[in-house]
């Protein structure tokens, strides 16, 4: 939940620094508004011999973008990160990310946040290996605890320059299974040590600030 709470804090902090930009060229003045819904999955686990420890971080969201009066714009994405380290060797065996944008049907998020479903394919680099290779995402999330809420605003003004910005998430903890695979190895046997959907909503006025 805490990382959940992060990572929408630092879209809300990017969704400022947007509404600037895109109000500074139309004379210094304006409105840009945020809205999206995430989700995110962490998992670990041991392989048999007790020495592979094996991480896994799968992070989801759709948002869209206005600038009023204009129509906006919304994209779909997701992250990726494999870790597999030898404990018994001491040796560092994948270490892996990647990125990749998603059409509307790949992540889909329900409206009380009682559930979520990611499918996509993911282009990760191994830094071990020097190598990239396709990983196959096959998750659901399922909502396993209470909504929570977090709302605050912040006020910024100096001679000439207002800006003021807003933030409202809803959050649910959840439980997130499925599969995270190369075609040979699933690297999620085991269901999540931690999961959240989230949905929240920004918005950042500036008025002067030339």
């Amino acid at each position: 939940m805490k990382t959940t709470i992060k990572m929408l804090t630092i879209l809300a902090l990017a969704l400022a620094v947007f509404g600037q930009h895109t109000t500074d060229g139309a004379g210094g003045g304006g409105e840009g508004k945020f809205k999206g819904q995430s989700a995110d999955a962490f998992f670990s686990s041991i392989d048999p011999s007790g020495c592979i420890y094996t991480g896994v971080g799968v992070f989801a969201g759709e948002q869209v973008y206005q600038n009023p009066p204009g129509p906006g714009s919304a994209s779909s994405w997701t992250s990726l990160y494999i870790s597999q380290y030898d404990y018994c060797t001491d040796t560092q065996l994948l270490a892996a990310d990647g990125f990749a944008s998603l059409a509307p049907p790949d992540f889909q998020v329900s409206e009380k946040l009682d559930s979520a479903a990611l499918s996509a394919t993911v282009n990760v680099y191994d830094y071990v290996s020097d190598s990239s290779f396709n990983v196959l995402v096959d998750l659901t999330w399922r909502g396993i605890g209470p909504l929570s809420r977090q709302k605050n605003r912040s006020h910024f003004h100096s001679p000439g320059c207002i800006i003021n910005s807003r933030f409202n998430g809803t959050f649910r903890p959840a439980e997130a299974s499925g599969s995270v695979s190369d075609g040979a190895m699933n690297f999620i046997p085991d269901p999540s040590v931690g999961a959240g959907i989230s949905s929240s909503k920004s918005g950042t006025v500036v008025i002067g600030c030339n």
